[in-house]
């Protein structure tokens, strides 16, 4: 028997709105000083028209707001429903409008009307010029929302649509935007930084129609096909064909882009990388990154997360995938033995580094390299590679005489863009895996985790120092993290020295065949496949660590109980010290969800105080952020959406056009 059991409240997610819901303390007190307000940010699946096998993460955004306090926590939670949203449900189950329905494909949901932004990942906390704080939601595949603090409302998107150059779909309603769900705010400044980038034709755009199309092949078809490749004998052989093309194309299609963009820049003209900068009120100010080859700067995965520093901006690569290897690899959800020859097909291993590219901030302010034929103004950055993937990271604000510090969490061989599909059997005993775990994200880590602290010089953009620590035992599946002053709209920390992470743990069930397959040679090994497959009664446990960044130790750790996962982490102050605080922050057991309250400097003792509710219902969660107190937003500005979809919508239908003009641009005329 695989052990330990994955937590099942984990994939229990209602869309249930609450406002002011008490929460019991289950277990414990809280402590003195508990004071402001955490919000959680989680997917909570979508509109449905049938049963869509595909990832949780495919799921609108769902924002919680605990207001907490030493008497007690009250939770607000609402869901963010934007334009994209209301849409979706207007198409969902009208007959005359089947043919603008969206569709669940893979990592994304998309049809006539575009593609959309679910703005279920990451929460930005904003404070312009002493006024009260906004707050965004965020998304990888869409532009940053911003919300209502107080009302949990959606407000606007940032950015109207001209200001975005689209991935695909330009001309569609909702366009494919790719942007990092970890914009970064400088509050010295008041400035938001992020990026818009294009990942070309060959890897992404050039997919959507594909997609769409084979999602709309007739059900007849589809099962045909299922049924003759069962009776017929040929799923195992053809599996192996599919394999060994799949060999092929990786490596051919690792660096099939990268030539093109090198000796056909032309060609592939939606391939960019732009940074964008937004002072809360205006339209943004955008630069074309390139590099000091005169290259454009081309992201072959994605890039998941922006840091600020005093005098440059940094943002990685990040080992999550997205494109056609990803993002796609399910375009034929009704077939077990079709879709599993597209996934084996079309994916391919994460690439097994990191690349940072660090930006000076003065560049901005006098660029001196010509602009693109559009008139963005060109900037140089610089490109820094080391060993290992990573997701996360997080920059000391002090970078004096150049020297940028990084805290980075590796996450090696651990796929956050595969997910357990009803036809995946255990890497552990070759069976089926529950079909409760359908959708869950397949970290079943294939090496243990590590945590990296580089320096970098910025100017000559080279690496400086490395230092990475790892342990064997609790390093597992290293994912959220938390710390004083960040994500909150408080000015940064000019050095980091503590950090919180979470170690989800290695849950034997979340390891899938496919994925073991896919990451057996794996080339920065630690644990060797053999002693992960030893693991399947033991698994590892979850744990929150502290390292104390100066010397990379490993200063405080919590371990889980066996079979209860660690989830979103919010430091939340009580004094001005590194650790004088509580981390606060959702955790799953087998038969709910909980919220948990930790002493920062201790940890090791364990929760101070677990609270739940048997009508809070919210599984699978993602970032987080703190605010000291809540106003309702006053800003002035705003993006229509009838602005932006009339003429996409009325091209396509007049029926369609009519539906919106009296349900949907209403709703988002007026700012919030």
């Amino acid at each position: 028997m695989l052990h330990p059991r994955v937590p099942r409240s984990l994939l229990r997610t209602e869309r249930t709105e609450h406002t002011a819901l008490p929460l019991d303390v289950v277990d414990g007190a809280l402590p003195p000083g508990l004071t402001g307000h955490l919000y959680v940010v989680a997917p909570a699946s979508t509109v449905r028209v049938a049963n869509d096998r595909t990832t949780l993460v495919v799921g609108d955004g769902l924002v919680s707001r605990f207001d907490l306090g030493t008497s007690g926590v009250t939770l607000t939670t609402r869901l963010v429903e934007g334009p994209d949203l209301v849409a979706d449900a207007i198409t969902a189950h009208d007959p005359a409008l089947e043919p603008f329905r969206f569709r669940s494909a893979g990592m994304v949901r998309l049809g006539l009307l575009g593609s959309r932004n679910f703005a279920n990942t990451a929460l930005v906390p904003m404070s312009f010029g002493g006024a009260p704080a906004r707050m965004l939601a965020t998304y990888d595949a869409g532009r940053p929302v911003e919300i209502d603090p107080a009302s949990l409302a959606y407000a606007t998107p940032v950015g109207r649509r001209q200001e975005w150059d689209a991935e695909a779909l330009p001309d569609a309603a909702f366009p494919t935007v790719l942007s990092p769900a970890h914009p970064a705010f400088d509050a010295h400044t008041g400035e938001l930084f992020t990026l818009d980038y294009g990942r070309g034709v060959v890897n992404f755009a050039g997919t959507v129609p594909l997609v769409a199309l084979l999602a709309e092949l007739p059900r007849h078809l589809v099962l045909a096909a299922d049924q003759m490749a069962t009776v017929l004998g040929v799923d195992r052989a053809f599996a192996w064909l599919v394999r060994r093309l799949a060999e092929l194309s990786t490596r051919l299609d690792l660096r099939a882009e990268d030539l093109i963009a090198r000796f056909l820049p032309g060609f592939v003209p939606d391939s960019f990388t732009n940074l964008c900068v937004w002072d809360g009120g205006g339209p943004m100010r955008r630069y074309r990154l390139v590099l000091p080859s005169a290259r454009e700067v081309h992201v072959a995965q994605s890039v998941h997360q922006v840091a600020v520093t005093r005098e440059h901006v940094v943002f990685l690569e990040t080992g999550f995938k997205i494109g056609l290897q990803s993002a796609f690899n399910n375009p034929l959800p009704r077939s077990d033995v079709l879709e599993r020859a597209a996934r084996l097909l079309l994916t391919r291993p994460q690439l097994p580094y990191t690349a940072f590219y660090v930006v000076s901030r003065a560049e901005l302010a006098h660029p001196t390299l010509a602009p693109t034929r559009a008139g963005l103004p060109r900037v140089e950055c610089r490109r820094v590679e080391v060993p290992l993937e990573a997701d996360h990271f997080v920059a000391d604000y002090d970078d004096a005489s150049g020297q940028v510090v990084l805290h980075v969490a590796h996450a090696p061989a651990t796929d956050l863009s595969e997910w357990i599909r009803p036809y995946d059997i255990s890497a552990y005993d070759k069976r089926p895996i529950d079909p409760a775990l359908h959708g869950m994200l397949a970290v079943g880590a294939m090496d243990v985790g590590r945590f990296g602290r580089y320096v970098l010089d910025g100017p000559r953009g080279a690496l400086v120092s490395a230092d990475v620590v790892t342990d064997e035992e609790t390093c597992w599946a290293l994912s959220l993290y938390a710390g004083q002053g960040l994500n909150t709209p408080a000015a940064p920390p000019e050095r980091v020295e503590s950090i919180y992470w979470c170690a989800v743990g290695a849950f034997p069930e979340l390891l899938t065949e496919f994925v073991k397959d896919l990451y057996q040679d794996y080339e920065h090994r630690l644990v060797p496949v053999a002693a992960i497959l030893r693991m399947g009664g033991v698994g590892r446990p979850s744990v929150i660590h502290r390292i104390e960044t100066a010397t990379m130790r490993f200063a405080d750790r919590y371990v889980l109980p066996d079979g209860v996962m660690a989830g979103s982490l919010q430091f939340v102050p009580r004094g001005p010290g590194p650790t004088e605080g509580y981390l606060v922050g959702t955790v799953y057991t087998d038969a709910r969800t909980e919220l948990w309250v930790l002493d920062a400097a201790d940890l090791g003792r364990g929760p101070l105080a677990r609270l739940a509710s048997p009508a809070w219902k919210v599984g699978f969660s993602l970032h987080t952020a703190w605010l000291p107190a809540v106003a309702p937003r006053t800003a002035a500005y705003h993006v229509a959406a009838r602005e932006e979809l009339a003429g996409p919508v009325a091209r396509l239908s007049g029926t369609l056009a009519a539906r919106f003009e009296n349900e949907l641009y209403p709703r988002f005329d007026a700012p919030v």
